[in-house]
């Protein structure tokens, strides 16, 4: 009889007391829904837990809900109203440009990469890229042409797990909108070749990837086009100074020779490809 009369007492006394971890244990907000879609697949995070914030064409829905069928297709807009305000999470600003991506150009709503209710890629990746990023295996459903890059001999380690997409492209903003170029991407990691330097190297002060592809090729370094062919693109061999043994008049007739080993590396010698402090001629 005693305990009939006192656990009561103890649960009104503890919730006297400790009143924060009442209001703890209550209930979130009920959701109408869960009324009917009683599918545990579909699970949305916290700040996901109201359907109409999504789904705001549902209300004729709950009215009549075997006629009406709300929109499964949450339009762009929509994500845009909470996730472009800066608001709430960090990196939410970068998504205020989103106008102005190459992604919302080709007709890329945020469904198509975002779960609404559960990641649109899954945990389990193929064996050869089990540690390839979470984000770098999304990207890899529409970019399979790039992803190919990746298994070239001289590639960027996405796969290994290095590296992911996201770490240098922002999918959320354009290109107009970057303040950064291209080189400045690049030389965040690649710092010993970051200038200003005395003696700049046109090409790559401007873009990177006017001689490499960062994502993969079959030369060496990432190189669009292996030496000397890369480098004959832009300059002409100076007869007098690689090789050649004739007089200038037979140079210029074009029956002298240039030397072969000449034409193997033209890094061997302008090793300061990216920019020197010291040599007019980018030789260290």
């Amino acid at each position: 009889m005693k305990h009939r009369v006192f656990l009561p007492l103890l649960a009104m006394l503890l919730a006297f007391v400790m009143p924060g971890s009442a209001a703890a244990a209550s209930p979130e907000p009920a959701n109408p829904c869960r009324a009917c879609h009683l599918d545990p697949g579909l699970k949305a995070p916290v700040n996901h837990s109201q359907c109409q914030v999504c789904h705001r064409d549902a209300t004729e829905h709950m009215t009549n809900p075997g006629e009406v069928k709300p929109n499964k297709a949450i339009p762009t807009e929509t994500c845009l109203d909470c996730h472009a305000s800066g608001n709430g999470h960090a990196k939410d600003a970068n998504r205020m440009n989103f106008a102005f991506s190459e992604h919302n150009k080709a007709g890329v709503a945020c469904r198509d990469c975002h779960g609404i209710h559960n990641p649109k890629v899954a945990t389990q990746a193929n064996v050869g890229d089990v540690k390839m990023d979470k984000n770098a295996r999304l990207c890899a459903t529409c970019h399979q042409d790039v992803l190919a890059r990746f298994s070239m001999v001289s590639h960027h380690p996405l796969r290994e797990g290095g590296v992911t997409c996201v770490g240098c492209h922002q999918p959320h903003d354009g290109k107009q909108t970057a303040l950064g170029a291209r080189t400045e991407q690049c030389t965040k990691c690649h710092q010993g070749v970051r200038g200003p330097h005395v003696f700049e190297h046109p090409p790559a002060a401007e873009d990177c990837t006017n001689c490499h592809n960062p994502h993969g090729t079959p030369n060496r370094r990432l190189l669009e086009v292996a030496q000397p062919m890369l480098c004959l693109q832009c300059h002409s061999l100076a007869t007098q100074r690689h090789g050649a043994t004739g007089t200038g008049a037979v140079a210029q007739a074009g029956t002298d020779r240039i030397s072969g080993a000449v034409l193997r590396n033209c890094a061997a010698c302008h090793g300061a490809i990216h920019g020197s402090s010291t040599d007019q001629h980018l030789r260290h």
